[in-house]
């Protein structure tokens, strides 16, 4: 569906829909029904017009939040969801819900994020959707986990685990596996992880859940080099790369990419490690995403510390922090401030 609605369009009908008015011009037939045949007959029209209205919402929040452009993407979203509840919608509610979370837990908001997995869990519930219980659940273990409550996210995965049994649900039996096996990481039990996520990578295949078998195998990835098993480490990276370029799926590539530099810089591997950081570059651009253009600057910085070349690793630095500051990330400013600070001084001009 085209998107042919702005902003300030959207803006200007989300008060139509709250109240229940139509805005789709009123056919001759409509106007010579009784009244009483009116309210007993749904006006398909309408109805089909508003739901376009409340499906361009969605599409909207989703190209904001792609875009970067966090506050008109919730502005976006909050209306889709009005727009799904005055329609009866909660599968529409349930996806605008979901794109809700996405950004509020990219800018740090776990407290908001954790509100709408609530609401998007207690409207699973009210209507009985097994597999939109086991993603709110899981949804709810993760933002629990990166807010370091291990023990609630261990309770919802575990929840989520369940019901995804009970059901026979594979695709929810892998997603809870895989994430049981991130807090075992978490508390450093990497061994218990490993059985978690090799197990968790059995049922994604039988799912056919490919973007889900990928962010598994990272995962492998993380633990192997975690326990010190390099090769079956690279061996996963290498996998969920592959993978997810099968799937078109550019982050997922991030993320094994740069479990691959990682270990390829630890052993000094400049040929392997030139491999990947060009990957990294490419990708970066292709996804025009200021966050992952940090990163790469963020990394070559370190590569050229690494190698002795402190006017480069500078500039790289420097670069990076130039885009935490428009992106106000705090956090990433003081980081890339104290690795500039690190370096040795420059030259006397």
């Amino acid at each position: 569906m085209a998107l042919s609605i702005t902003l300030r369009m959207a803006l200007a009908i989300t008060p139509a829909i709250a109240l229940g008015l139509t805005f789709a011009a009123k056919e001759p037939a409509y106007a010579s029904r009784s009244l009483t045949e009116q309210l007993h007959t749904p006006q398909q029209e309408d109805i089909r017009s508003q739901r376009d209205v409340a499906d361009q919402f969605l599409l909207l929040g989703q190209e904001q939040l792609a875009a970067g452009n966090h506050a008109a993407a919730i502005t976006a979203l909050d209306a889709a969801v009005n727009a799904y509840h005055y329609l009866g919608d909660f599968v529409g509610m349930g996806e605008a819900y979901e794109q809700l979370v996405k950004v509020h837990s990219s800018l740090g908001q776990y407290d908001a994020a954790e509100s709408l997995v609530r609401q998007q869990l207690a409207i699973a519930r009210s209507n009985y959707s097994f597999s939109d219980q086991i993603l709110a659940l899981n949804n709810l273990g993760t933002l629990s986990l990166q807010s370091g409550d291990l023990d609630t996210a261990w309770e919802a995965f575990s929840e989520g685990l369940t019901i995804a049994q009970d059901v026979q649900s594979q695709a929810g039996i892998g997603l809870s596996l895989s994430n049981l096996g991130l807090v075992a990481a978490a508390q450093g039990h990497f061994n218990d992880a490993r059985k978690y996520y090799e197990v968790a990578a059995n049922y994604r295949a039988r799912a056919r859940d490919y973007v889900g078998q990928a962010n598994t195998d990272n995962n492998l990835g993380d633990v192997y080099w975690q326990m010190g098993h390099t090769r079956e480490a690279i061996g996963a990276y290498r996998l969920a790369l592959s993978r997810a370029r099968n799937i078109d799926q550019p982050y997922i590539q991030l993320r094994a990419i740069d479990g691959l530099i990682a270990i390829y810089r630890q052993r000094h591997e400049p040929s392997e490690l030139t491999r990947y950081l060009n990957e990294r570059i490419a990708l970066t651009l292709s996804t025009g995403d200021d966050w992952q253009r940090l990163m790469t600057l963020k990394t070559l910085g370190t590569i050229y510390q690494d190698n002795g070349e402190f006017a480069a690793a500078r500039d790289a630095f420097r670069r990076a922090l130039s885009l935490a500051q428009a992106m106000e990330h705090k956090t990433m400013q003081a980081e890339l401030s104290n690795l500039i600070l690190a370096l040795p001084a420059e030259p006397d001009s």
